[in-house]
């Protein structure tokens, strides 16, 4: 995906369904699970109910169309994460590169110095990743492939 051919007019790139079907999965066992112990425990079952049902909900509104994605065009980047949209202009990101947050590794984002938003949190973020930000997923792709294909774009149209 990285190739040098001509960039589409838009690009939009999707996540892939399995860690919500996954999540979903488990949040209906644990429910399940909570139901079962509701006589014995009603306090934990409850609880635990009512939290593995909220994320079991996150997981399936995150199945639906148009709920996450990752739209490229001339002007920027816009990520549309559980309907929430973050647009971004290419001459408001400095750089894309892989990271790594724990074990889960994604792309991050610096961002230009006249982009001040949010400037606690990016300094929390360089000090996990070494960037100001990062995508919330890598929309089916390797994060070195996905940070390239950005890169590619931004320094097109930035």
């Amino acid at each position: 995906m990285t190739g040098a051919g001509p960039l589409p007019a838009v690009e939009l790139l999707r996540p892939s369904p399995w860690k919500p079907l996954a999540l979903l999965a488990v949040s209906a066992g644990l429910v399940w699970a909570a139901i079962v112990i509701g006589d014995r425990h009603p306090l934990i079952a409850w609880t635990g109910g009512g939290v593995f049902a909220a994320l079991g909900l996150l997981a399936a509104v995150a199945l639906l169309p148009g709920a996450s994605q990752l739209r490229l065009d001339a002007d920027g980047l816009e990520v549309r994460a559980l309907f929430r949209v973050t647009r971004w202009r290419w001459c408001d990101v400095v750089r894309f590169g892989a990271t790594r947050v724990g074990l889960h590794a994604t792309v991050g984002i610096d961002f230009a110095e006249h982009v001040h938003a949010a400037a606690r949190l990016r300094r929390v973020n360089r000090g996990l990743s070494g960037f100001d930000g990062a995508l919330p997923d890598t929309y089916g792709q390797r994060a070195a492939d996905l940070a390239a294909r950005l890169e590619t774009w931004r320094r097109a149209f930035g």
